[in-house]
């Protein structure tokens, strides 16, 4: 029931995003440049870091003013330096103890010297110890990556350009087949999975080539901004990303990311971002406010999505949520067609089928549990 209710929130989430950009923009007629794309997208990953940050610091203020011994009575001028020799005394005692005790513990078992008084702690630091410099060199530079990927994800997962965000699904499935290819998972010696492989990648595919974007880029900057980057981010999720420490990777790439954000910022052409914002106040408020919030918790969700190690999931989610958003503008603009229908059928039975078969897992799960617990007692 679990996987089910996981499966059901990841879904949610990412249909909401598109019923709501695509509905805005619309509603709006918002229609802009591939570079003005990579600006809105900067802008707005700008605006969660500074909200991150501005969250953490009032944690830090909160926790210090909390922390009582953060206050400590000051002393006097006079009684200064007679305060300070007392509060270095245990400090030398303790540190005398620390080397007694370190240097008993490797020679003979001797007791410790003050009997009626509790033996020092040794104090704990967090640390992060790298084999050589090779190690350093190698964490910092995945980092960036990772700074550039999550970067790149968020000015590809926007909903309301479907070039785009088609290339980006594009990517997702490539890597997905490239990893299904190297881990020869259709090779299996269970036929149930591998005709269900098989069943998935008939659907995706045709789904991608039914929905393909009827207008593409034809310069080669938009061909860069369009196609080339979504395509190598999905690809890129799908084969190079660590799944056991991504989210820890995560927290350290906020440097890096306003650095590429504010480079953004300040070599683009403001002008018809300016329009838009000017235009009405809805607008402001959407692009500056709500956007951001729907595409970081998109983003989340694809982060805790491979870091749980279901990225063939999260796949099939976007493919689905990109169908759906292309199904939406289509009806919109020019009804219902045999392509309509073929798309709502091929999407209604890849959906059946993901949920069906994380229905089942969580049957078997229970059942082990069930069968685990029977043996217990």
């Amino acid at each position: 029931m679990k996987q089910s209710i996981v499966f059901s929130l990841r879904a949610a989430v990412c249909l909401g995003a598109v019923f709501s950009q695509v509905h805005f923009r619309e509603s709006y007629y918002m229609e802009y440049s591939s570079k003005t794309q990579i600006l809105i997208a900067s802008v707005q990953m700008a605006l969660l870091i500074f909200a991150v940050a501005v969250y953490h610091a009032c944690q830090y203020i909160v926790t210090a003013i909390i922390d009582g011994a953060q206050y400590a009575k000051m002393p006097e001028d006079g009684d200064l330096d007679s305060d300070l020799e007392t509060s270095l005394e245990p400090i030398v005692t303790q540190n005398d103890d620390l080397r007694a005790a370190k240097a008993g513990a490797s020679s003979s078992c001797e007791p410790y010297e003050h009997e009626d008084e509790p033996a020092p702690a040794v104090l704990e630091i967090d640390t992060i110890v790298f084999a050589n410099a090779g190690a350093l060199r190698a964490y910092v530079r995945k980092i960036h990556i990772t700074a550039l990927l999550i970067w790149g994800t968020f000015y590809s997962i926007d909903m309301g350009v479907f070039c785009v965000l088609y290339y980006f699904v594009q990517g997702l499935f490539l890597g997905w087949l490239v990893q299904l290819w190297s881990s020869r998972a259709l090779l299996s010696t269970t036929r149930g999975f591998s005709v269900s492989t098989l069943v998935y990648m008939t659907l995706c595919l045709s789904i991608l080539v039914v929905n393909h974007p009827v207008t593409l880029p034809t310069t080669g900057s938009d061909m860069l901004a369009v196609i080339l980057m979504p395509f190598v981010f999905g690809v890129t999720w799908m084969l190079w990303v660590d799944t056991r420490t991504i989210l820890e990777d995560s927290k350290s790439i906020f440097v890096t990311c306003t650095l590429l954000c504010g480079l953004v910022i300040a070599t683009s052409d403001w002008g018809e971002l300016q329009e838009m914002l000017a235009s009405t106040r809805l607008v402001f408020v959407f692009l500056l406010l709500c956007e951001p919030l729907i595409k970081g918790l998109s983003l989340s969700v694809l982060l805790v999505s491979v870091q749980t190690q279901q990225k063939k999931t999260m796949m099939l989610v976007f493919v689905t949520t990109y169908t759906v958003a292309s199904l939406y503008q289509g009806f919109a603009k020019q009804g219902s067609s045999v392509i309509f229908f073929c798309s709502v059928g091929m999407t209604t039975l890849l959906c059946a089928m993901q949920l069906g078969a994380v229905i089942l897992a969580d049957l078997r799960g229970a059942g082990r549990d069930e069968l685990h617990l029977g043996g217990r007692l």
